[in-house]
């Protein structure tokens, strides 16, 4: 079905996203008299015909049906007119698929953001961090170029549970997880690894400036202790393992993936070992 979108607002920028994605109905044209209009600008980028000019329009593009979302009545008319008053969908009509479509839009933009974030930090989950990871893994593979990975574990966070409540457990990880994003790089990818673990991807870091990078956030968490809500002052640490990517040959990004994290991993338990709130990489390691 041929469908001609006539009006370029936010109304019909979202009808025309919808039906772009919609296999039984086919946008043929968008209509507004302002050039810079988003549903004109958004169909100029998608490769459709813009128009500024209703009967042009639906004369050129001879649609199936019209969607009237200009507000404007005296447009439907002209559309009805040309198309028959069967073949335009506007009024109260519009409006109320406008507002479906609306609602759509933010329920699949919030369900994306479910399956992809920790609902408590905000900050990317396991399974979209694994996929990033092996991503840029792939990348650094390609193009050899250094990558590092680090998981990072707090310090004693059991205890803070069991002695000053989940409440103030929830709170910490959200200290952690802010003073973290405010002090990555926009390329890093970071995430809740899993409970109390954390996992930052460095990309084309090596490990020695890696591990540095840590460091500093290691330093910087311990500058700054929770605040509880009674006033008192929660010291937080970490101990962590940074690793980077050494390439084997006939070794799938998958296998790679598992090493690196595997490295890191083994690196966060001599952390522990070595006393805690401290980061272990290849050098310290050695």
């Amino acid at each position: 079905v041929g469908v001609v979108v006539m009006g370029g607002g936010s109304g019909g920028l979202a009808m025309l996203e919808m039906l772009h994605e919609e296999s039984l109905a086919t946008v043929v044209g968008v209509v507004d008299v302002n050039d810079d209009a988003p549903g004109m600008v958004c169909a100029r980028n998608l490769g459709l015909p813009t128009y500024h000019d209703i009967e042009t329009a639906l004369v050129t593009c001879a649609p199936c049906v019209a969607f009237n979302l200009t507000g404007n009545e005296m447009v439907e008319e002209i559309a009805a007119g040309i198309l028959g008053a069967g073949g335009v969908i506007g009024g109260l009509e519009a409006r109320l698929m406008w507002r479906m479509v609306t609602d759509l839009k933010k329920t699949k933009s919030e369900l994306e953001y479910m399956a992809t974030h920790d609902p408590l930090t905000g900050l990317s989950n396991r399974r979209y961090v694994t996929q990033q990871v092996e991503r840029e893994v792939a990348h650094a593979m390609r193009y050899d170029v250094d990558c590092s990975l680090a998981i990072l574990d707090l310090d004693y966070f059991k205890r803070v549970n069991d002695t000053d409540s989940h409440v103030v457990g929830d709170m910490v990880l959200k200290h952690v997880a802010s003073l973290l994003q405010k002090n990555v790089r926009a390329s890093d990818v970071l995430g809740r690894w899993g409970g109390e673990e954390f996992l930052v991807l460095l990309p084309h870091t090596a490990e020695k400036n890696a591990t540095s990078a840590v460091k500093q956030w290691l330093t910087l968490l311990q500058a700054e202790p929770v605040v509880l809500p009674d006033g008192e002052l929660l010291n937080v640490s970490f101990s962590a393992g940074v690793a980077s990517l050494q390439v084997m040959k006939d070794r799938s990004i998958d296998a790679h993936v598992d090493a690196l994290i595997e490295v890191a991993d083994v690196r966060l338990y001599a952390a522990k070992d070595h006393g805690r709130a401290c980061v272990v990489g290849g050098e310290d390691h050695a």
